[in-house]
């Protein structure tokens, strides 16, 4: 028998009494072997202590310390700007361009209906309608949540409509006041749950949200706002979390230990460019009876300057210094660092540190590739739940106020049918335009694409280039030109 299968003492014993149970039990045991091996135990993992607790259990006490680090990193660290700004450049970029696309009861799209609700939702997004306070617009204020879902984990959003507006605010989740632990509603027989300032029910759904007042006055006390007013966009990687979690929690350690390296290298090239040269004194200065007292020169500094000419005295030479400065492997270290850092949020070493000194054609366009994936599934989570949900209320409001071009009525017969819509997200360029041309036109006329498709892989509305070119193309012909062919 194999020396791995070869049974224990109890196994041998069971064995003479009753061999079935001997086998059902030495497979057990070698199965159980089998199982991880990072789950063993011994010198090589003494230090390595964990703790199994459900979501808010383990994030609880460390999320406010997480967010407080993250934001201070982001204040002082540019290698924590170097994952935050590709991130918001890239995932909002020139702004979520809307297409509605309303049908008619006869099931066609009706385009004056869409034509005037896109202008009435551009008109919407300027800053001193969408934004409260009058301040940012709807694309500014996709980047501060981008920014701040990145850094805090998590922001919320209010939904602020009365009779004359309709509008967002933008609240940081330290507004969430974690000294509630439970709230009984009206008509209630039980209490909900109160997880950190988020009420929520039996199935740890959201029903309203405990916010203080500003926490920059003295404001602290707190109202309950139920949660078809609130838009919470938390990071959540466990299936019962409710709290957020910063994504950048993983990468702060690293992300604050290249900042003490920086700093400690440029600290030492520092020290080391004050000291220029030495002079030696081959003179004895003392010995054995009355030594030579040191002149005012001898204590005396020797700066060096530009075409300097200086005279020593007898006995006395200059010696330059070398200094070793920072090692060879230093920029190797620093590249692994942002590439660990970069990939922990789904990255690319280039797209973190703007390095491409190292990437050619085909590697920098898998980069580019890669990182979009990472983009693309920020912007689908904007869409779903910020942007959609926001204009559908918005046009329902719209229709409330009869400032649609339908009346209130015909809307409330089909909300639905008037509700549809695309959003074009921001586009890209490529790093050879030439090849990207070539491959749309060689898609477009084999039909594996559309032109909708390839205007809104550049953030652009297929209907507007159409529009854009007849108008150049009848400029052209009443100048006499052909046009390009």
């Amino acid at each position: 028998m194999d020396k791995e299968f070869t049974p224990g003492l109890i196994s041998r014993v069971l064995g003479w009494v009753n061999p079935r149970w001997a086998l059902r039990r030495e497979l057990s045991r070698q199965a159980l072997r089998q199982f991880y091996g990072a789950a063993k135990t011994g010198r090589a993992t003494d230090g390595w202590t964990t703790v199994s607790a459900g979501a808010e259990t383990t994030n609880r006490g460390s999320r406010d310390i997480i967010r407080a680090r993250a934001r201070d990193l982001e204040r002082n660290s540019d290698v924590m700007g170097g994952l935050i700004h590709p991130m918001v450049s890239n995932v909002v970029g020139s702004g979520y361009q809307l297409q509605a696309k309303a049908l008619r009861a006869d099931g066609v799209e009706d385009e004056p209906f869409n034509t005037q609700v896109e202008e009435l939702w551009k008109r919407w997004s300027r800053p001193q309608n969408c934004d409260i306070r009058g301040l940012l617009s709807l694309s500014e204020m996709l980047e501060l949540i981008v920014r701040r879902r990145l850094v805090d984990g998590g922001v919320l959003v209010l939904k602020i409509s009365g009779k004359n507006r309709f509008c967002l605010q933008v609240v940081e989740v330290d507004r969430l006041d974690t000294s509630v632990t439970a709230f009984t509603p009206p008509g209630a027989e039980t209490p909900n749950r109160v997880e950190g300032g988020i009420e929520v029910d039996a199935y740890s759904r959201p029903v309203a949200y405990h916010l203080r007042g500003n926490t920059d006055t003295a404001d602290l006390g707190s109202k309950r706002v139920l949660a078809r007013d609130v838009i919470y966009l938390p990071v959540l990687t466990r299936a019962e979390q409710v709290r957020e979690m910063s994504p950048l929690c993983s990468s702060l350690s690293r992300i604050d230990d290249i900042n003490e390296f920086i700093a400690a290298a440029l600290q030492k090239e520092k020290t080391l460019s004050y000291f220029g040269a030495f002079v030696t004194n081959s003179v004895p200065g003392g010995g054995f009876g009355r030594g030579f007292a040191p002149t005012p020169k001898e204590n005396q500094e020797l700066a060096l300057e530009q075409g300097m000419i200086t005279y020593l005295a007898p006995g006395e030479d200059v010696k330059t210094i070398n200094p070793a400065g920072v090692s060879a492997s230093s920029g190797e270290m620093l590249r692994t660092t942002q590439r660990l850092t970069g990939s922990g949020q789904g990255l690319s070493y280039e797209a973190a540190s703007r390095d491409m000194s190292q990437v050619n054609y085909s590697s920098a366009r898998q980069g580019l590739l890669e990182d979009r994936k990472t983009y693309g599934s920020w912007q689908t989570y904007l869409i779903d739940h910020l942007l959609t949900p926001v204009y559908e209320e918005w046009l329902d409001w719209m229709a409330l106020q009869n400032r649609l071009p339908v009346s209130p009525q015909d809307y409330a017969k089909s909300p639905e049918a008037y509700q549809r819509h695309i959003w074009v997200r921001p586009g890209w360029d490529w790093i050879d335009p030439l090849k990207e041309a070539s491959a749309n036109r060689v898609a477009l006329e084999t039909c594996q694409t559309t032109l909708q498709e390839i205007c809104a892989s550049k953030g652009k509305d297929w209907r507007d280039i159409i529009a854009q070119r007849k108008v150049e193309m009848e400029a052209l012909g009443e100048l006499g030109g052909d046009g390009p062919s």
